[in-house]
């Protein structure tokens, strides 16, 4: 049972590791990105909620852990417990703080998306902040602060 766990738990980190920030990949090689300047009208502090993965994830461990409590209906019951504990467990620690943003960019649009506050270099954009955004497809992949760059 013990190589079970241990096995459960390798698995479990290379899945949360997929949560994390990533940089280029492959299939990023050649891709064409569209860049546009523009000026941050408005923002607004959001949390980005667990999309069901941190849930799952947490209720499996949870349950994992709970089983190896007690006998009998107690072990069913630690078995519950541990997975609606896990459950929660994973929903709170799978949330992130973000922005939503309007960017009135200077070809006269306005564009509007969430992002993700970056932990390992919290910057808050804010109205008047100068911006590059970065699109790829349909999608926003990317906003970032033009620093040398302010509207008043």
């Amino acid at each position: 049972m013990k190589k079970l766990l241990f096995s459960f738990l390798i698995i479990a980190g290379f899945l949360f590791s997929g949560c994390a920030q990533r940089g280029y990949t492959q299939a990023d090689v050649g891709e064409v990105m569209i860049n546009y300047k523009g000026t941050v009208v408005h923002t607004r502090t959001i949390e980005i909620q667990d999309d069901g993965g941190g849930m799952i994830l947490g209720a499996i461990v949870g349950a994992i852990i709970g089983h190896q409590i007690g006998e009998g209906k107690g072990k069913d019951l630690a078995t519950a417990a541990g997975t609606v504990a896990g459950g929660i467990v994973g929903s709170n620690l799978n949330k992130d703080l973000g922005q939503e943003i309007t960017v009135d960019l200077e070809n006269g649009q306005k564009v509007s998306t969430v992002i993700r506050l970056d932990k390992k270099n919290p910057y808050w954009l804010r109205p008047g902040d100068r911006v590059m955004v970065y699109v790829k497809g349909n999608r926003i992949v990317r906003i970032a602060p033009i620093f040398n760059e302010r509207v008043e």
